[in-house]
Protein backbone atom coordinates (compact mmCIF):
# COMPACT_ATOMS: atom_id res chain seq x y z
CA UNK A 1 0.00 0.00 0.00
CA UNK A 2 1.08 3.60 -0.44
CA UNK A 3 1.08 4.85 3.14
CA UNK A 4 -0.30 4.51 6.67
CA UNK A 5 -3.97 3.68 7.14
CA UNK A 6 -6.38 6.41 8.27
CA UNK A 7 -9.68 5.36 9.82
CA UNK A 8 -12.60 7.76 10.19
CA UNK A 9 -15.95 6.76 11.63
CA UNK A 10 -18.98 8.05 9.72
CA UNK A 11 -22.68 8.29 10.61
CA UNK A 12 -24.45 5.01 9.91
CA UNK A 13 -25.94 4.83 6.44
CA UNK A 14 -27.27 1.77 4.63
CA UNK A 15 -24.42 0.53 2.41
CA UNK A 16 -26.84 0.19 -0.53
CA UNK A 17 -27.45 3.94 -0.35
CA UNK A 18 -23.71 4.60 -0.56
CA UNK A 19 -23.49 2.19 -3.47
CA UNK A 20 -26.16 4.07 -5.42
CA UNK A 21 -24.34 7.36 -4.79
CA UNK A 22 -21.04 5.96 -6.06
CA UNK A 23 -22.20 3.38 -8.61
CA UNK A 24 -20.97 5.28 -11.67
CA UNK A 25 -17.38 5.47 -10.39
CA UNK A 26 -15.08 3.45 -12.66
CA UNK A 27 -13.81 0.34 -10.94
CA UNK A 28 -16.35 0.34 -8.09
CA UNK A 29 -16.69 -2.84 -6.02
CA UNK A 30 -19.59 -3.45 -3.62
CA UNK A 31 -19.26 -6.49 -1.34
CA UNK A 32 -22.79 -6.61 -0.01
CA UNK A 33 -23.97 -8.64 2.98
CA UNK A 34 -27.53 -7.98 1.92
CA UNK A 35 -29.50 -10.52 3.99
CA UNK A 36 -30.62 -8.28 6.87
CA UNK A 37 -30.66 -10.04 10.24
CA UNK A 38 -28.80 -13.06 8.88
CA UNK A 39 -25.79 -13.98 11.08
CA UNK A 40 -23.86 -14.68 7.87
CA UNK A 41 -24.33 -11.01 6.86
CA UNK A 42 -21.73 -9.40 9.10
CA UNK A 43 -20.06 -6.66 7.05
CA UNK A 44 -20.30 -4.85 3.71
CA UNK A 45 -17.73 -2.80 1.81
CA UNK A 46 -17.82 -0.19 -0.96
CA UNK A 47 -14.42 0.30 -2.62
CA UNK A 48 -13.65 2.96 -5.22
CA UNK A 49 -10.74 4.66 -6.98
CA UNK A 50 -8.47 1.61 -7.41
CA UNK A 51 -4.74 2.21 -7.18
CA UNK A 52 -3.87 -0.53 -9.67
CA UNK A 53 -5.60 -3.27 -11.64
CA UNK A 54 -5.14 -6.27 -13.87
CA UNK A 55 -7.86 -7.17 -16.39
CA UNK A 56 -7.35 -10.25 -18.56
CA UNK A 57 -9.64 -10.93 -21.51
CA UNK A 58 -8.52 -14.56 -21.46
CA UNK A 59 -5.79 -16.58 -19.86
CA UNK A 60 -4.91 -19.40 -17.51
CA UNK A 61 -5.01 -19.97 -13.76
CA UNK A 62 -1.24 -19.45 -13.71
CA UNK A 63 -1.81 -15.98 -15.20
CA UNK A 64 -4.40 -15.25 -12.50
CA UNK A 65 -2.14 -16.31 -9.63
CA UNK A 66 0.71 -14.24 -11.05
CA UNK A 67 -1.58 -11.19 -11.19
CA UNK A 68 -2.61 -11.65 -7.55
CA UNK A 69 1.04 -11.94 -6.51
CA UNK A 70 1.96 -8.79 -8.41
CA UNK A 71 -0.85 -6.65 -6.99
CA UNK A 72 -0.85 -7.84 -3.36
CA UNK A 73 0.86 -5.39 -0.96
CA UNK A 74 0.94 -6.89 2.54
CA UNK A 75 1.11 -4.70 5.64
CA UNK A 76 0.13 -5.01 9.28
CA UNK A 77 -2.61 -2.34 9.41
CA UNK A 78 -5.51 -3.20 11.70
CA UNK A 79 -9.03 -1.80 11.75
CA UNK A 80 -12.47 -2.40 13.25
CA UNK A 81 -13.43 -4.62 10.29
CA UNK A 82 -11.51 -7.46 8.59
CA UNK A 83 -11.00 -5.58 5.31
CA UNK A 84 -9.47 -2.08 5.33
CA UNK A 85 -8.02 -2.20 1.82
CA UNK A 86 -6.36 -4.64 -0.54
CA UNK A 87 -7.45 -6.69 -3.52
CA UNK A 88 -11.01 -7.25 -4.71
CA UNK A 89 -11.64 -9.19 -7.86
CA UNK A 90 -13.31 -11.83 -9.98
CA UNK A 91 -11.84 -15.08 -11.25
CA UNK A 92 -14.04 -16.58 -13.95
CA UNK A 93 -14.76 -20.30 -14.10
CA UNK A 94 -13.04 -20.29 -17.50
CA UNK A 95 -9.69 -20.07 -15.71
CA UNK A 96 -10.38 -23.25 -13.77
CA UNK A 97 -10.02 -26.01 -16.37
CA UNK A 98 -6.47 -24.86 -17.14
CA UNK A 99 -5.52 -25.52 -13.50
CA UNK A 100 -6.58 -29.13 -14.03
CA UNK A 101 -4.99 -29.55 -17.44
CA UNK A 102 -8.35 -29.51 -19.25
CA UNK A 103 -8.81 -27.67 -22.56
CA UNK A 104 -12.30 -26.27 -23.20
CA UNK A 105 -14.14 -26.63 -26.51
CA UNK A 106 -16.15 -23.44 -25.82
CA UNK A 107 -14.95 -20.04 -27.08
CA UNK A 108 -14.37 -17.35 -24.48
CA UNK A 109 -16.99 -14.59 -24.30
CA UNK A 110 -15.15 -11.47 -25.58
CA UNK A 111 -17.41 -9.11 -23.61
CA UNK A 112 -16.72 -10.70 -20.20
CA UNK A 113 -13.15 -10.74 -18.88
CA UNK A 114 -11.62 -13.88 -17.45
CA UNK A 115 -10.01 -11.95 -14.61
CA UNK A 116 -10.53 -8.56 -12.98
CA UNK A 117 -8.41 -7.74 -9.92
CA UNK A 118 -8.00 -4.26 -8.43
CA UNK A 119 -6.06 -2.93 -5.46
CA UNK A 120 -8.06 -0.49 -3.33
CA UNK A 121 -6.85 2.01 -0.74
CA UNK A 122 -10.15 3.91 -0.31
CA UNK A 123 -12.92 1.81 1.23
CA UNK A 124 -16.15 2.33 3.14
CA UNK A 125 -16.80 -0.47 5.63
CA UNK A 126 -20.12 -1.27 7.32
CA UNK A 127 -20.60 -3.44 10.43
CA UNK A 128 -24.20 -4.68 10.28
CA UNK A 129 -24.13 -6.16 13.77
CA UNK A 130 -23.55 -2.86 15.56
CA UNK A 131 -24.69 -0.49 12.75
CA UNK A 132 -21.42 1.41 12.51
CA UNK A 133 -19.44 2.43 9.45
CA UNK A 134 -15.99 3.80 8.69
CA UNK A 135 -13.91 5.20 5.87
CA UNK A 136 -10.51 3.52 5.41
CA UNK A 137 -7.98 5.46 3.35
CA UNK A 138 -4.29 5.73 2.58
CA UNK A 139 -2.49 8.70 1.01
CA UNK A 140 -1.77 8.63 -2.70
CA UNK A 141 -0.10 10.88 -5.29
CA UNK A 142 0.16 14.00 -3.17
CA UNK A 143 -3.33 13.64 -1.63
CA UNK A 144 -3.47 12.81 2.06
CA UNK A 145 -5.81 10.12 3.38
CA UNK A 146 -8.08 12.64 5.13
CA UNK A 147 -8.24 14.75 1.98
CA UNK A 148 -9.29 11.70 -0.05
CA UNK A 149 -12.05 10.90 2.46
CA UNK A 150 -13.25 14.52 2.39
CA UNK A 151 -13.42 14.46 -1.41
CA UNK A 152 -15.37 11.22 -1.31
CA UNK A 153 -17.92 12.58 1.14
CA UNK A 154 -18.31 15.85 -0.78
CA UNK A 155 -18.80 14.13 -4.12
CA UNK A 156 -21.18 11.43 -2.92
CA UNK A 157 -24.51 13.15 -3.37
CA UNK A 158 -27.77 11.22 -2.90
CA UNK A 159 -28.95 9.54 -6.11
CA UNK A 160 -32.52 8.96 -7.18
CA UNK A 161 -33.86 5.43 -7.54
CA UNK A 162 -33.81 4.36 -11.17
CA UNK A 163 -36.46 2.42 -13.06
CA UNK A 164 -35.81 -1.25 -13.85
CA UNK A 165 -36.64 -1.82 -17.50
CA UNK A 166 -38.45 -4.98 -18.67
CA UNK A 167 -36.30 -7.81 -20.00
CA UNK A 168 -37.14 -10.82 -22.16
CA UNK A 169 -35.04 -13.76 -21.05
CA UNK A 170 -34.31 -16.65 -23.41
CA UNK A 171 -33.35 -20.05 -22.01
CA UNK A 172 -30.59 -21.88 -23.80
CA UNK A 173 -32.14 -25.27 -22.98
CA UNK A 174 -35.64 -26.24 -21.88
CA UNK A 175 -36.73 -29.20 -19.77
CA UNK A 176 -36.44 -31.67 -22.68
CA UNK A 177 -32.92 -30.64 -23.68
CA UNK A 178 -31.90 -30.45 -20.03
CA UNK A 179 -33.09 -34.05 -19.56
CA UNK A 180 -30.92 -35.13 -22.50
CA UNK A 181 -27.89 -33.43 -20.93
CA UNK A 182 -28.60 -35.26 -17.69
CA UNK A 183 -29.01 -38.59 -19.48
CA UNK A 184 -25.51 -38.19 -20.91
CA UNK A 185 -24.16 -37.28 -17.49
CA UNK A 186 -25.91 -40.24 -15.82
CA UNK A 187 -24.34 -42.54 -18.41
CA UNK A 188 -20.90 -41.28 -17.38
CA UNK A 189 -21.82 -41.92 -13.74
CA UNK A 190 -23.06 -45.45 -14.52
CA UNK A 191 -19.82 -46.15 -16.38
CA UNK A 192 -17.81 -45.20 -13.29
CA UNK A 193 -16.23 -42.04 -14.72
CA UNK A 194 -17.55 -39.80 -11.94
CA UNK A 195 -19.75 -39.81 -8.85
CA UNK A 196 -21.24 -36.37 -9.43
CA UNK A 197 -21.17 -33.46 -11.90
CA UNK A 198 -22.78 -30.04 -11.72
CA UNK A 199 -24.65 -29.45 -14.99
CA UNK A 200 -25.92 -25.96 -15.84
CA UNK A 201 -27.65 -23.93 -18.52
CA UNK A 202 -27.59 -20.30 -19.63
CA UNK A 203 -30.25 -17.58 -19.84
CA UNK A 204 -29.77 -14.39 -21.88
CA UNK A 205 -31.64 -11.13 -22.45
CA UNK A 206 -30.93 -8.14 -24.67
CA UNK A 207 -29.82 -5.09 -22.69
CA UNK A 208 -32.30 -2.27 -23.28
CA UNK A 209 -30.90 1.20 -23.98
CA UNK A 210 -30.76 3.22 -20.79
CA UNK A 211 -30.82 0.21 -18.44
CA UNK A 212 -29.30 1.19 -15.09
CA UNK A 213 -27.07 -1.59 -13.82
CA UNK A 214 -27.11 -0.09 -10.34
CA UNK A 215 -30.91 -0.06 -10.38
CA UNK A 216 -30.99 -3.62 -11.72
CA UNK A 217 -28.69 -4.75 -8.93
CA UNK A 218 -30.86 -3.02 -6.32
CA UNK A 219 -33.89 -4.86 -7.73
CA UNK A 220 -32.01 -8.17 -7.56
CA UNK A 221 -30.97 -7.67 -3.93
CA UNK A 222 -34.55 -6.77 -2.96
CA UNK A 223 -35.89 -9.97 -4.55
CA UNK A 224 -33.25 -12.32 -3.20
CA UNK A 225 -31.10 -10.73 -0.47
CA UNK A 226 -27.99 -12.83 0.06
CA UNK A 227 -25.15 -12.86 2.59
CA UNK A 228 -22.39 -12.92 -0.06
CA UNK A 229 -23.87 -10.57 -2.68
CA UNK A 230 -21.65 -8.31 -4.78
CA UNK A 231 -21.56 -5.75 -7.56
CA UNK A 232 -18.31 -5.41 -9.55
CA UNK A 233 -17.58 -3.05 -12.40
CA UNK A 234 -15.80 -5.23 -14.95
CA UNK A 235 -14.83 -2.37 -17.26
CA UNK A 236 -15.94 -1.63 -20.79
CA UNK A 237 -19.59 -1.22 -19.79
CA UNK A 238 -19.79 -4.70 -18.21
CA UNK A 239 -20.55 -5.59 -14.60
CA UNK A 240 -21.29 -8.53 -12.32
CA UNK A 241 -24.50 -8.43 -10.25
CA UNK A 242 -24.38 -11.27 -7.74
CA UNK A 243 -26.81 -12.51 -5.09
CA UNK A 244 -24.66 -15.44 -4.03
CA UNK A 245 -25.60 -17.43 -0.92
CA UNK A 246 -22.40 -19.51 -0.99
CA UNK A 247 -19.08 -18.81 0.65
CA UNK A 248 -16.22 -20.48 -1.21
CA UNK A 249 -13.06 -20.31 0.91
CA UNK A 250 -11.86 -17.84 3.48
CA UNK A 251 -8.90 -17.54 5.83
CA UNK A 252 -8.08 -15.11 8.58
CA UNK A 253 -4.77 -13.35 9.15
CA UNK A 254 -3.65 -16.22 11.41
CA UNK A 255 -4.21 -18.81 8.66
CA UNK A 256 -7.44 -20.41 9.92
CA UNK A 257 -9.37 -21.54 6.83
CA UNK A 258 -13.00 -22.40 6.13
CA UNK A 259 -15.17 -23.46 3.20
CA UNK A 260 -18.97 -23.81 3.24
CA UNK A 261 -20.17 -25.91 0.27
CA UNK A 262 -23.85 -25.92 -0.68
CA UNK A 263 -25.45 -29.05 -2.10
CA UNK A 264 -29.18 -29.76 -1.83
CA UNK A 265 -31.95 -27.29 -2.65
CA UNK A 266 -35.69 -26.90 -1.99
CA UNK A 267 -37.94 -23.89 -2.69
CA UNK A 268 -39.21 -21.59 0.04
CA UNK A 269 -42.99 -21.07 0.26
CA UNK A 270 -45.14 -18.15 1.40
CA UNK A 271 -47.26 -20.46 3.57
CA UNK A 272 -45.28 -21.18 6.80
CA UNK A 273 -46.43 -24.79 7.05
CA UNK A 274 -45.58 -25.56 3.42
CA UNK A 275 -42.26 -23.78 3.81
CA UNK A 276 -41.41 -25.84 6.89
CA UNK A 277 -42.37 -29.09 5.13
CA UNK A 278 -40.16 -28.20 2.15
CA UNK A 279 -37.21 -27.71 4.46
CA UNK A 280 -37.89 -30.89 6.41
CA UNK A 281 -38.13 -32.96 3.21
CA UNK A 282 -34.77 -31.60 2.08
CA UNK A 283 -33.16 -32.32 5.46
CA UNK A 284 -34.40 -35.96 5.24
CA UNK A 285 -33.36 -36.48 1.61
CA UNK A 286 -30.78 -39.27 1.41
CA UNK A 287 -29.97 -38.27 -2.16
CA UNK A 288 -29.22 -34.64 -1.28
CA UNK A 289 -27.19 -35.57 1.80
CA UNK A 290 -25.12 -37.98 -0.28
CA UNK A 291 -24.56 -35.25 -2.88
CA UNK A 292 -23.36 -32.91 -0.14
CA UNK A 293 -21.09 -35.55 1.42
CA UNK A 294 -19.34 -36.22 -1.89
CA UNK A 295 -18.42 -32.55 -2.25
CA UNK A 296 -17.33 -32.36 1.39
CA UNK A 297 -14.86 -35.18 0.74
CA UNK A 298 -13.58 -33.43 -2.38
CA UNK A 299 -13.07 -30.13 -0.56
CA UNK A 300 -11.36 -31.84 2.38
CA UNK A 301 -8.85 -33.17 -0.12
CA UNK A 302 -8.45 -29.75 -1.77
CA UNK A 303 -7.83 -28.03 1.55
CA UNK A 304 -5.30 -30.67 2.57
CA UNK A 305 -3.02 -29.48 -0.28
CA UNK A 306 -2.20 -26.32 1.71
CA UNK A 307 -3.41 -27.18 5.24
CA UNK A 308 -1.42 -28.48 8.18
CA UNK A 309 -1.61 -32.25 8.45
CA UNK A 310 -4.51 -33.32 10.67
CA UNK A 311 -6.07 -29.83 10.84
CA UNK A 312 -8.86 -30.35 8.29
CA UNK A 313 -12.15 -31.12 10.05
CA UNK A 314 -15.84 -31.08 9.14
CA UNK A 315 -17.63 -29.00 11.78
CA UNK A 316 -21.04 -29.05 10.07
CA UNK A 317 -22.39 -31.69 7.67
CA UNK A 318 -25.40 -31.06 5.42
CA UNK A 319 -27.21 -28.76 7.86
CA UNK A 320 -30.46 -27.18 6.70
CA UNK A 321 -30.09 -23.41 6.22
CA UNK A 322 -32.69 -20.96 4.97
CA UNK A 323 -32.12 -18.26 2.36
CA UNK A 324 -34.44 -15.72 0.76
CA UNK A 325 -35.93 -17.99 -1.91
CA UNK A 326 -34.58 -21.50 -1.22
CA UNK A 327 -33.56 -23.94 1.48
CA UNK A 328 -30.06 -25.40 1.17
CA UNK A 329 -27.99 -28.11 2.82
CA UNK A 330 -24.72 -26.48 3.88
CA UNK A 331 -21.56 -28.03 5.29
CA UNK A 332 -18.57 -26.34 6.91
CA UNK A 333 -14.96 -27.53 6.70
CA UNK A 334 -12.09 -25.95 8.61
CA UNK A 335 -8.33 -26.20 8.68
CA UNK A 336 -5.13 -24.21 9.19
CA UNK A 337 -2.68 -23.12 6.50
CA UNK A 338 0.74 -24.73 6.61
CA UNK A 339 3.67 -22.39 7.32
CA UNK A 340 4.86 -20.78 4.11
CA UNK A 341 1.39 -20.84 2.51
CA UNK A 342 -1.04 -17.96 2.18
CA UNK A 343 -4.49 -17.07 0.90
CA UNK A 344 -3.33 -17.00 -2.72
CA UNK A 345 -2.06 -20.55 -2.34
CA UNK A 346 -5.46 -21.47 -0.88
CA UNK A 347 -7.24 -20.12 -3.96
CA UNK A 348 -4.84 -21.96 -6.26
CA UNK A 349 -5.40 -25.25 -4.41
CA UNK A 350 -9.20 -25.14 -4.39
CA UNK A 351 -10.24 -23.37 -7.63
CA UNK A 352 -12.56 -24.17 -9.35
CA UNK A 353 -14.92 -24.98 -6.49
CA UNK A 354 -15.95 -28.57 -5.90
CA UNK A 355 -19.61 -27.70 -5.38
CA UNK A 356 -19.91 -26.41 -8.96
CA UNK A 357 -17.74 -29.06 -10.64
CA UNK A 358 -18.11 -32.55 -9.17
CA UNK A 359 -16.14 -35.59 -8.10
CA UNK A 360 -13.55 -36.55 -9.12
CA UNK A 361 -12.98 -32.92 -10.05
CA UNK A 362 -10.83 -33.21 -13.18
CA UNK A 363 -13.04 -35.77 -14.90
CA UNK A 364 -16.16 -33.86 -13.86
CA UNK A 365 -14.74 -30.69 -15.47
CA UNK A 366 -14.08 -32.61 -18.70
CA UNK A 367 -17.64 -33.96 -18.74
CA UNK A 368 -19.15 -30.55 -17.94
CA UNK A 369 -17.31 -29.08 -20.91
CA UNK A 370 -18.56 -31.89 -23.17
CA UNK A 371 -22.19 -31.79 -21.97
CA UNK A 372 -22.99 -28.11 -21.46
CA UNK A 373 -24.07 -26.11 -24.50
CA UNK A 374 -21.93 -23.03 -23.81
CA UNK A 375 -18.95 -21.77 -21.85
CA UNK A 376 -19.58 -20.69 -18.29
CA UNK A 377 -17.66 -17.41 -18.36
CA UNK A 378 -17.72 -15.76 -14.93
CA UNK A 379 -20.45 -18.04 -13.61
CA UNK A 380 -19.28 -20.53 -10.97
CA UNK A 381 -16.05 -18.58 -10.65
CA UNK A 382 -15.42 -16.52 -7.53
CA UNK A 383 -15.57 -13.00 -6.15
CA UNK A 384 -12.88 -12.46 -3.52
CA UNK A 385 -11.40 -9.86 -1.20
CA UNK A 386 -7.79 -10.22 0.00
CA UNK A 387 -6.81 -7.76 2.72
CA UNK A 388 -3.38 -6.28 3.28
CA UNK A 389 -3.09 -8.42 6.44
CA UNK A 390 -3.48 -11.62 4.42
CA UNK A 391 -7.08 -12.37 5.41
CA UNK A 392 -9.28 -13.42 2.49
CA UNK A 393 -12.93 -14.23 1.87
CA UNK A 394 -14.63 -15.38 -1.33
CA UNK A 395 -17.97 -16.44 -2.75
CA UNK A 396 -19.09 -18.70 -5.59
CA UNK A 397 -20.70 -16.75 -8.45
CA UNK A 398 -24.20 -18.25 -8.45
CA UNK A 399 -27.65 -16.57 -8.47
CA UNK A 400 -25.98 -13.84 -10.48
CA UNK A 401 -26.31 -11.73 -13.61
CA UNK A 402 -23.40 -10.69 -15.84
CA UNK A 403 -24.16 -7.53 -17.79
CA UNK A 404 -22.35 -6.58 -21.00
CA UNK A 405 -22.95 -3.53 -23.23
CA UNK A 406 -25.34 -5.60 -25.37
CA UNK A 407 -26.95 -8.24 -23.15
CA UNK A 408 -27.52 -9.74 -19.73
CA UNK A 409 -26.54 -13.32 -18.91
CA UNK A 410 -27.54 -15.64 -16.05
CA UNK A 411 -26.82 -19.28 -15.35
CA UNK A 412 -28.01 -22.04 -13.02
CA UNK A 413 -27.43 -25.73 -12.51
CA UNK A 414 -27.31 -28.52 -10.00
CA UNK A 415 -25.34 -31.52 -8.87
CA UNK A 416 -26.23 -34.73 -10.73
CA UNK A 417 -25.72 -38.09 -9.00
CA UNK A 418 -26.76 -41.67 -9.82
CA UNK A 419 -30.31 -41.35 -8.47
CA UNK A 420 -31.03 -37.91 -9.96
CA UNK A 421 -34.45 -37.58 -11.62
CA UNK A 422 -34.42 -35.16 -14.57
CA UNK A 423 -37.80 -33.55 -13.82
CA UNK A 424 -36.81 -32.95 -10.19
CA UNK A 425 -33.41 -31.58 -11.20
CA UNK A 426 -35.02 -29.17 -13.66
CA UNK A 427 -37.46 -28.00 -10.98
CA UNK A 428 -34.48 -27.37 -8.67
CA UNK A 429 -32.74 -25.39 -11.40
CA UNK A 430 -35.83 -23.21 -11.82
CA UNK A 431 -36.13 -22.69 -8.06
CA UNK A 432 -32.62 -21.24 -8.18
CA UNK A 433 -32.87 -19.10 -11.32
CA UNK A 434 -36.45 -17.80 -11.21
CA UNK A 435 -35.91 -15.37 -8.31
CA UNK A 436 -32.92 -13.97 -10.22
CA UNK A 437 -34.56 -13.38 -13.60
CA UNK A 438 -38.34 -13.39 -13.13
CA UNK A 439 -40.14 -10.58 -11.30
CA UNK A 440 -40.48 -7.83 -12.27
CA UNK A 441 -39.43 -9.17 -15.66
CA UNK A 442 -41.39 -11.46 -18.00
CA UNK A 443 -40.86 -15.22 -17.68
CA UNK A 444 -38.07 -16.72 -19.79
CA UNK A 445 -38.68 -18.01 -23.27
CA UNK A 446 -37.19 -21.37 -24.22
CA UNK A 447 -35.03 -21.26 -27.31
CA UNK A 448 -36.25 -23.48 -30.14
CA UNK A 449 -34.25 -26.67 -29.57
CA UNK A 450 -34.82 -27.80 -33.15
CA UNK A 451 -33.06 -24.76 -34.59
Amino acid sequence: MSGPLTIRELPWTDPADWFVRLAERPGIAFLDSAAAGDPRSAASYVAIDPADEVVLADGSMDDAIAALRRLHRPDDAQGPLPFTGGLIGLLSYDLGPSALGVASRHPHDPELPALVVRRYDLVLGFDHRVRRCWAFARPRAGAGADERIDRLLAAALPAAETEVLPLRWIEETGAECHAAMLATTLAYIAAGDIYQANISTRFTADRPPGLSLAGTYRALRRRTPAPFAAYLDLGGGSALLSASPERFVRCDAAGVIETRPIKGTAPRAADPDEDRRNGERLARSAKDRAENLMICDLLRNDLSIVAEEGSVTVSQLARLEGFASVWHLVSAIHGRLRPGHDAIDLIAATFPGGSITGAPKRRAVEIIDAVEASGRGPFFGIVFALGTDGAMDSSIIIRSIAATPTRLVARAGGGIVADSIPDAEYAELRAKIDPVIDPPWPSPTVVDEAS
